[in-house]
């Protein structure tokens, strides 16, 4: 009897218990719900229902539950948005769809010429239904929410074929959900990250109380925002966000992108409000001209209007060219200007070594900042504007982050102008500057220039280049400024330097250990790679590999007259002239001669051994069973191939893997070879395993 009335006892203990922790659960979930709609009421729809008082008061009592209750701590809380420590460096990571980029127009004739354009690519005529949209001017991001609903990840646009990972930041912005409705799921979006006027008119008036320098404008100080390191920084320059499209979604749940907005906006996405479907150009060009003035009344930046095809299953019919898709584009506002003194013209080396003439200005206010330097673009530019040094001109800023000058005022010339000649040589480095014929831009053609060193570095210890891990751009700018990196030759004397690495700060003996072997690892990358790391003008990935695949050596490719090069696939004559302006600088032929010395660029690619393959196309969709994305377009190149970003009537095979996106629809719909993950890695091993050596 004792043992039955104990075990009563005990079991009416827990039946407490349990309903004590049922209401706890209850209480914590009640209060994340109220909370994430709070937030949407005022960081989305900008009509609070509490005061911030209220607010604080239900965000407190949810931080102390959890604080008592660890176990109960979801990672969709609103208690995590900002949490964990700074971050040593961003990830990079491969955008499933790729992140495409919007033509221009600045006129009517130019929005009816696109619908002109859109309806023969169709062939439909009458009146076709697009949806426009505010053109937001923030910062392009992706957020990929899992099965479950959860944000799983965040990342900048980057090239538009990889970017950054910023999800720790991306978390701080309280407009975007931590969670949405799992039905849509799994889910990618697309969006603007942006910076209110209101909260950058604060910043800055907060930076000037301190005597710190004012920030330029929202897009930029959003950009810098995202780029921080410790998001706990972030946290405190307050962002939001708008989403305006979809990237990779579950095949049929979408048919229209206005029913689209709708479902997102549904699912507890921020969805700008002023989005309009319009029957026809004419109303698209009407809804356009209404927003011309009125947008300068909103409290974020807006530099134009997206016009986008209504129907997805149009949208994909019309698809992509390589940077943009053919199926929407962007009207351009009319641009802010005003009137100064160009004081003189500098020419600026970029990081990539294209020449760039910038004006230096009197100071002066346009669009909310001052304007004390714009760009002249090109030498070209300089003659069309017919531009002098103390000449009076009218700077433009729309919606741009760099103002240009948009004409001369001549009728206030006094004879005191100065003509401007654009340099033969490089004015950082000397070397010859080279302009490609058919090219408006002027490049330097010197490998050791200081003003491209950091990027010409960086990109050659790259993944698609010489592959030298754990080598990033603040460490290579470290390494730079102690004059330990004068050009990429240096990378292969590093060995020499161990003790004097040693004592520069954040390394240890393990750092730089696996530095020096990652550096003696990258000697037996192909030849490809070498040529590709080099940074010839025009010779990306794609022609590096045909060089590779057509010449021994780079001796042999230094000595290749310019027919023989015209005559390769892949190299025209624009792209030859590049590689002999190169090869004839005597600047790279010493860095050459001094790469050969360290025996780089031995190893050839495989040879061509499967005639299945060979000068085909292949696009990449989903997750293949065990390689990644980059290392199976890798094979393919090796074995002749050609990897492809988008699916179009050219592509020859689609590999479609574990959860693949809109691609293989695409593919399905073109009627391309679809093969399998499986079935690709399969036939892989069946060609190494059959290959001669």
């Amino acid at each position: 009897m004792r043992r039955s009335a104990s075990n009563a006892v005990c079991t009416g203990r827990n039946l407490s218990s349990m309903k004590s922790r049922d209401k706890l659960e209850t209480r914590i979930k009640d209060l994340r719900e109220t909370i994430k709609y709070h937030d949407r009421k005022y960081y989305v729809e900008a009509a609070p229902e509490i005061s911030d008082y209220e607010y604080d008061q239900l965000m407190k009592e949810l931080i102390e539950l959890e604080r008592e209750h660890p176990d109960l701590v979801a990672i969709d809380s609103p208690t995590q948005r900002v949490g964990g420590e700074p971050l040593a460096e961003f990830v990079s990571v491969a955008h499933r769809v790729p992140m495409l980029s919007l033509d221009n127009t600045y006129s009517t004739e130019e929005v009816e010429e696109f619908d002109a354009r859109v309806k023969r690519g169709l062939g439909q005529e009458g009146e076709i239904e697009y949806v426009v949209e505010l053109k937001i001017d923030g910062v392009g991001i992706s957020l990929i929410y899992g099965e479950d609903g959860r944000l799983v990840q965040g990342s900048t646009r980057g090239d538009g074929v990889t970017g950054d990972d910023i999800t720790a930041n991306l978390r701080t912005i309280r407009a975007i959900p931590l969670s949405i409705d799992p039905s849509l799921c799994p889910l990618e979006v697309r969006g603007e990250a942006y910076m209110s006027k209101a909260v950058f008119e604060r910043i800055n008036q907060a930076r000037e109380a301190a005597g710190e320098s004012p920030f330029a404008n929202p897009r930029n100080t959003t950009a810098g925002s995202l780029k921080l390191l410790d998001p706990r920084l972030v946290a405190k320059r307050p962002l939001n966000a708008f989403i305006h499209s979809l990237g990779d979604y579950p095949e049929g749940a979408f048919t229209t992108h206005y029913e689209t907005l709708h479902k997102l906006d549904q699912a507890g996405l921020p969805i700008n409000p002023y989005r309009k479907l319009c029957r026809g150009i004419t109303e698209v060009l009407a809804s356009c001209n209404e927003w011309e003035e009125k947008h300068k009344g909103l409290d974020y930046e807006v530099d134009g209007m997206v016009v986008k095809l209504n129907s997805l299953g149009n949208q994909r019919q019309l698809g992509s060219t390589a940077r943009s898709p053919r199926w929407a584009i962007a009207y351009k506002f009319s641009a802010d200007e005003a009137m100064t003194k160009l004081l003189d013209i500098v020419v600026q080396v970029g990081r990539t070594g294209v020449l760039t003439p910038v004006a230096i200005l009197e100071p002066v206010k346009l669009a909310g900042s001052t304007i004390s330097r714009a760009t002249l673009h090109n030498e070209d530019e300089i003659k069309r504007l017919g531009v002098k040094i103390n000449d009076f001109v009218m700077i433009e800023k729309g919606g741009e982050v760099i103002p240009r000058v948009n004409k001369v005022v001549k009728e206030k010339r006094t004879g005191e102008e100065l003509e401007f000649h654009f340099p033969e040589v490089c004015p950082v480095c000397g070397a010859e500057v080279y302009r490609p014929p058919g090219e408006a831009r002027n490049f330097c053609l010197g490998a050791n220039c200081p003003a491209q060193l950091i990027k010409r570095i960086s990109y050659f210890v790259s993944r698609p280049a010489m592959d030298i891990e754990g080598l990033g751009i603040k460490l290579i700018e470290q390494l730079a400024g102690e004059g330990l990196l004068q050009d990429v030759a240096d990378l292969y004397t590093l060995k020499d330097e161990t003790e004097r690495i040693l004592t520069l700060e954040g390394w240890k003996e393990k750092s730089v250990s696996n530095l020096l072997t990652a550096i003696e690892k990258s000697k037996d990358q192909p030849l490809d790679r070498l040529i590709n790391a080099l940074g010839i003008p025009f010779v990306g990935t794609q022609t590096a590999r045909t060089l590779a695949h057509r010449f021994d050596s780079l001796d042999a490719i230094a000595a290749a007259s310019c027919e023989e090069l015209i005559e390769i696939q892949d190299v025209g004559p624009k792209v030859a002239e590049g590689i002999l302006a190169y090869f004839r600088e005597p600047e790279n032929q010493e860095l050459i001669s001094r790469l050969k010395g360290y025996d780089l660029g031995r190893v050839k690619r495989e040879g061509v051994g499967f005639e299945e393959w060979r000068n085909k196309t292949f696009c990449l969709t989903g997750s293949l069973p065990t390689l990644s994305r980059h290392e199976a377009e890798e094979i393919i190149a090796g074995l002749g191939g050609k990897p492809v970003s988008s699916v179009s009537k050219r592509t020859d095979f689609v590999v479609a893997g574990e959860n693949p996106g809109s691609k293989l629809a695409k593919a399905q719909e073109l009627e391309v070879t679809i093969i399998s993950g499986e079935e690709f890695e399969q036939r892989l091993k069946e060609v190494r395993s059959n290959r001669v050596d």
